[in-house]
């Protein structure tokens, strides 16, 4: 029960902390230089997770997680995080081919 309240605190943390990062993106002018969109949105996520995870660090050491949820969410975390890199490398090397 405790997982699952943290996990969707931890959703929910990631959204407010994302949402502006994405609309400020998607609101800003595109530089010549760079034309896929996709990339902004990645470089948010995976911001977006990084905060989470620094938070959840904070958490942790104020006691207010105990070891097993933080390992857990830790390497959800870091799951996702390994997920947006290959995403963002994937694309890259797309661009660079074409």
């Amino acid at each position: 029960m405790q997982l699952g309240l943290a996990i969707a605190i931890a959703l929910l943390i990631i959204a407010v902390v994302a949402w502006p990062l994405v609309m400020r993106r998607r609101n800003a002018p595109t530089p010549s230089g760079e034309s896929d969109p996709s990339l902004n949105d990645n470089t948010a996520a995976l911001s977006a997770v990084y905060d989470a995870i620094r938070t959840l660090q904070t958490d942790y050491r104020l006691g207010r997680v105990n070891e097993d949820d933080y390992q857990e969410q830790l390497n959800e975390y870091r799951r996702q995080a390994a997920r947006i890199l290959r995403e963002m490398d994937r694309e890259s090397g797309e661009g660079q081919d074409g």
